[in-house]
């Protein structure tokens, strides 16, 4: 009997500037990913959507209250209506700025940070299958995870490398993305009526 984890094989990944160094990275199964997504969720918490963090940035702004407030929400309001505005982008980041340190803002992007650095950690402790080359110590895992004190002792930045490579092998393949059709109305829709 043949047991299918994944329709992709691990494969082996060379971090830039790894030298000889190379990482088998598995994609994850549903429940790997699952397992994942909660695990990503109690050490990194959440990551703010962009709605949140520009309602955060509106209020810090009106914390700050300076005298060109009024112009700085304008501003904000415009990179929502526009984010492809790279001079309204380019506003948008001096405001950020200047208002990352206040609390309501500080916070979220706090956030963020905590997430995007936890995030490539957690994705290389379970998609992690082996590894070769110099410097290496023995690879292992326990309970399906290659464990924290393990990880540890790699170079930090091949973690956050293997880790990020292991996020991308976790989203679908071009070939799956859009393979399935809208689904059939059900039975109770009633069929549109035309006026007579």
């Amino acid at each position: 009997m043949t047991v299918v984890f994944s329709r992709r094989d691990a494969e082996w990944f060379a971090p830039p500037g790894a030298a000889d160094r190379r990482y088998l990275v598995a994609p994850l199964t549903y429940r790997e990913r699952q397992a994942f997504r909660a695990d990503l969720a109690r050490e990194g918490g959440i990551y703010p959507s962009q709605a949140q963090m520009l309602d955060a940035l509106r209020a810090a702004v009106r914390e700050a209250s300076p005298g060109n407030a009024d112009e700085l929400l304008a501003v904000i309001d415009g990179s929502e209506a526009t984010p492809d505005d790279a001079a309204v982008q380019v506003q948008l980041g001096t405001i950020e700025a200047a208002c990352a340190t206040v609390p309501i803002y500080a916070g979220l992007l706090a956030a963020r940070q905590r997430y995007l650095g936890t995030l490539p950690w957690v994705a290389a402790r379970h998609a992690l299958r082996g590894w070769e080359g110099t410097g290496l110590p023995p690879f292992r895992r326990a309970r399906g995870l290659v464990p924290d004190d393990l990880l540890e002792v790699l170079p930090q930045d091949e973690v956050e490398a293997v880790g990020w490579r292991a996020s991308t092998l976790m989203q679908p393949g071009r070939d799956a993305a859009g393979n399935s059709g809208a689904p059939s109305p059900s039975p109770e829709t009633p069929a549109p009526l035309t006026a007579a």
